[in-house]
């Protein structure tokens, strides 16, 4: 039976084991604040000054810190409407998302539904419902447990040839539900979230404002635009951080949900890793980590039972690094979620990139468009 999002709101059971034990201070006195602030910007400052504290991912704390993730949150009384305003809403925000992300000031996006209720409510089908029907307001799409599903957005490098480059972004869950329990890691203040975020997107806004400031500044004599720079400059330095925060996981009610893993005693097998590792990280998989759910994964199904520990049939899985640094043309993800893809605008009447049999190759190649093809590309994130 279909149910619109207020009303599974409002048929969200409460969680009697979070009754009894309450939340963690910080998590408690951040959702208090974002429900009572009175502005858009209060509550945006209140969420990103949480993520740049207690988000257990440095690549969020970095893109909180910087003012480089646009944010929709949905008060209490966004959530009581009716499910198009809130899609619209939502869609609105994903478009300046996108139009930000183009001229690089933007790499991730959270979307957070603020409500005690959904904070307060134990983990199940209604929380589940209530997931599936916010990402499909946000994709356009239905959504599934246990699956990957992705965002896209673009850079464009300044100049005549209007070089672009494309990434596609994970969409993953965070939930105040969380915290607590055993995948604690996901947990976020006020209630839930859907959280995406652009290493790639990230890197390459860093070397795009790096060359931009010092073309305005000391060749030009011009003030510096907008530019935001973070010290994640390359995607192998991006690696080292990656390891970190898997290394830096909450020591939760079963262990951590995450884990590095140990180099094998013979990594000739491995792609070299790309950069010295620290003395803390040296003789650790560059390769590969643990996870006791995926981390790439948009609704894990884990996070939709009541269980406080990790149940004991939970398998460990190999999670992967490689597409920080690893280009071989068999590692698809190092093009479209690290290196980015780039996009030319030329003129011409080149065949179609995807003429033949070989288009699982040229997924990871790059392709060029024509004039008309970009003026499309453009019009569908900017409209006419």
């Amino acid at each position: 039976m279909s149910h619109t999002i207020a009303e599974l709101i409002a048929a969200l059971p409460a969680d009697p084991w979070r009754t009894q034990v309450g939340f963690s201070r910080e998590i408690a006195e951040t959702t208090a604040r974002l429900l009572e602030a009175g502005t858009q910007q209060q509550r945006e400052e209140t969420l990103s000054g949480w993520l740049r504290l207690y988000q257990p991912c440095l690549f969020g704390k970095a893109a909180a810190a910087l003012g480089f993730i646009h944010y929709c949150i949905l008060t209490p009384d966004d959530l009581q409407r009716d499910d198009q305003w809130i899609r619209d809403k939502i869609q609105a925000d994903r478009l300046a998302w996108h139009r930000a992300a183009f001229n690089g000031q933007k790499s991730g996006f959270v979307i957070l539904a603020l409500s005690d209720a959904v904070a307060r409510a134990v983990p199940g089908e209604t929380t589940r419902r209530l997931a599936q029907m916010l990402c499909s307001l946000y994709l356009h799409a239905d959504v599934g447990l246990d699956e990957i599903y992705l965002d896209s957005i673009h850079l464009q490098v300044p100049g005549p040839a209007q070089r672009t480059f494309q990434w596609k972004v994970g969409v993953n869950y965070f939930c105040a539900q969380g915290d607590g329990r055993w995948w604690q890691d996901h947990r976020i203040p006020g209630g839930m979230a859907f959280s995406m975020n652009s290493v790639g997107h990230m890197v390459k806004s860093r070397v795009l404002a790096t060359g931009m400031n010092e073309l305005e500044e000391r060749l030009l004599g011009a003030s510096t635009g907008d530019w935001v720079q973070s010290n994640i400059d390359t995607l192998e330095r991006a690696l080292i951080l990656a390891m970190r925060t898997i290394e830096g996981a909450s020591i939760a009610v079963s262990g951590r949900a995450t884990e590095l893993l140990t180099l094998p005693a013979d990594p000739s097998g491995l792609p070299r890793c790309p950069v010295e590792l620290p003395a803390t990280l040296a003789d650790k998989n560059h390769c590969y980590y643990g996870g006791y759910y995926h981390t790439d994964a948009t609704l894990p199904s884990e996070y939709f039972v009541p269980n406080v520990q990790r149940p004991a049939d939970t398998q460990r899985r190999d999670l992967d690094f490689t597409y920080l640094f690893h280009g071989a043309i068999s590692n698809p993800d190092y093009y479209t979620m690290g290196a980015g893809v780039p996009i030319r605008a030329i003129d011409g009447s080149e065949p179609s990139p995807f003429a033949g049999n070989d288009f699982k190759v040229l997924k990871s190649r790059e392709i060029e468009l024509s004039s008309s093809e970009t003026d499309k590309l453009i019009a569908s994130l900017f409209g006419p």
